[in-house]
C-alpha cells in the first residue's frame, strides 16, 4: 500500500495552475496605493484574468470583499489568487515583481 501512497505523492504537490493577469498586471502596479476592493471593481471590474481551465472577471473575484482595502499590487494579487482557491501559488511572477515596475 505505501507504494500506492508514493505514486500519489507528487500529484499532492503540483504547483496550482498558473494565473494569466494580462494588463491588468500593469494596471494594478502602476495604480495609486492604498486602494479599496470597490475602487478596484470600478475602474477594472470587466478585466478578465485566465487559468488554463476558466476565465474570470476582476469584479467577480473580489465581490464580497468590497471594504478590503489594499497596500500594494501584491496584497491584490494574492486576494485574487485566494478567491481562485489558488493560495500563495502563481508561477506567473513572484511577489516582488508585482510590487516594482521594471524601468
Amino acid at each position: 500500500m505505501s507504494g500506492d501512497n508514493a505514486e500519489h505523492e507528487p500529484e499532492a504537490h503540483d504547483p496550482a495552475p498558473a494565473v494569466t493577469f494580462g494588463p491588468l498586471k500593469r494596471a494594478l502596479r502602476e495604480h495609486r496605493y492604498p486602494v479599496t476592493a470597490a475602487e478596484l471593481i470600478e475602474q477594472y471590474g470587466a478585466a478578465k484574468l485566465e487559468t488554463p481551465t476558466s476565465t474570470a472577471r476582476l469584479d467577480s473575484l473580489l465581490e464580497g470583499c468590497e471594504e478590503t482595502q489594499f497596500r500594494n499590487p501584491s496584497e491584490v494579487r494574492e486576494a485574487v489568487l485566494d478567491a481562485l482557491g489558488h493560495g500563495e501559488a502563481s508561477p506567473e511572477a513572484s511577489a516582488d515583481e508585482w510590487s516594482e515596475l521594471p524601468r
